[in-house]
């Protein structure tokens, strides 16, 4: 099917956010061995455009177990903090042991909360940090997701996305991929988006792109000025 503007529809998401919250606190416990190695390429790519730096307030949507949010809380330092939001109780709690382990929770934490609707006050942070979540939200989310995190951020602030892309000519790898995500969506539940198209419909100006393959498959790290 084709979009409007000529390009590939990107698929709908058929599950509910209650249903990707239960699958979510289901695998917590084990997340981290296979989704945590396979993202930790583009993750790391992520965190260094993010750039952050001693002193900042940073935020992590959707955190996860917690694998960059301790890098964050590292790269912040002792006068810096680093919050973690995931929609699932699991990885909230997986994250926060992480972050303890580790000696880091006077400089990070973790709160539950839903990444459309952020339970955290406007302008409060230098910049927000999101890696393989923007696409788990349906099409129409998308745009509140974005505006979320700009609402957090301060103005002058930056944002980082990294997300499976749907740009460009078609490999055999996301040919695939994307038949197993319609056919298996709660396994599979990522799915391939324009996230750089995305960001310029929402306003941002992006400052810096880049596009990586992670086995094959697109994915897009793009950096936002809030």
């Amino acid at each position: 099917m084709e979009a409007v503007s000529g390009r590939p529809e990107i698929a709908r998401v058929s599950t509910t956010r209650a249903d990707t919250r239960a699958m979510y606190d289901r695998i917590s416990r084990y997340y981290e061995l296979v989704e945590g190695v396979w993202e930790r390429p583009v993750r790391r790519i992520g965190l260094d455009a993010l750039r952050a730096a001693p002193g900042e307030l940073l935020i992590e949507v959707g955190c996860g177990p917690g694998y960059a949010l301790v890098d964050i809380a590292r790269a912040v330092g002792p006068n810096g903090r680093a919050v973690g939001v995931d929609l699932a109780d699991g990885m909230c709690r997986v994250a926060r042991r992480r972050v303890t382990r580790r000696g880091l929770s006077l400089r990070a934490g973790v709160v539950q909360g839903d990444a459309s609707r952020l339970p955290l006050a406007s302008g409060c942070f230098d910049g927000a940090f999101m890696s393989f979540v923007l696409e788990l939200f349906d099409t129409p989310q998308i745009p509140l997701v974005l505006a979320e995190c700009q609402r957090v951020v301060r103005p002058g602030g930056r944002l980082v996305v990294a997300s499976l892309s749907k740009e460009g000519p078609e490999p055999p790898v996301r040919r695939l991929y994307e038949r197993g995500h319609a056919r298996f969506p709660r396994l599979l539940d990522c799915r391939p988006i324009y996230v750089a198209r995305a960001l310029r419909e929402a306003g941002m100006e992006i400052t810096w792109a880049r596009t990586v393959s992670l086995w094959g498959l697109p994915v897009e790290v793009v950096r936002i000025r809030t």
